[in-house]
């Protein structure tokens, strides 16, 4: 992609208009390259996110949207334990997308959380992209040490 890259140019895209069926958008956050991104802003990748509620396993999440990237041309794999999923794609090596795993609601002691929402699974979509040569988004550094 060339940038500097939108985070619009990304919400265009098949890979993010593909929503896990039944989802639904609980929030969403967004940022164009140069911006900067995460929680300390170093990651200057564009990004689209999505925060999602379903009452689907992760296990069924994963499959749907590996079976979705997969055939657009994207390689994925777990990351660390079971609750994160990442794809990149050959073709474009400044992308990436991820699946994670948010949990599932549950009633806490001190913590409400509404009726509707206990046992619904949280998972988030993150798509990000760099015009930037030789650089994963996530995976950036902001100097050579």
């Amino acid at each position: 992609m060339e940038g500097p890259i939108t985070a619009e140019a990304l919400r265009q895209r098949a890979e993010w208009q593909a929503t896990f069926p039944g989802a639904s958008l609980a929030g969403e956050e967004e940022a164009n390259e140069g911006v900067g991104i995460g929680f300390d802003g170093l990651d200057p990748s564009a990004m689209a996110r999505g925060f999602f509620r379903t009452t689907q396993p992760f296990d069924a999440v994963i499959r749907w949207y590996a079976s979705r990237l997969e055939l657009l041309g994207w390689v994925g794999q777990r990351v660390g334990g079971h609750e994160w999923w990442s794809w990149q794609r050959p073709a474009e090596p400044g992308v990436r997308f991820d699946v994670l795993d948010g949990g599932v609601d549950r009633e806490l002691p001190g913590w409400p959380i509404p009726k509707e929402l206990i046992g619904v699974r949280q998972f988030q979509v993150l798509f990000r992209a760099t015009s930037r040569p030789g650089v994963i988004p996530g995976e950036s550094r902001t100097f050579d040490a």
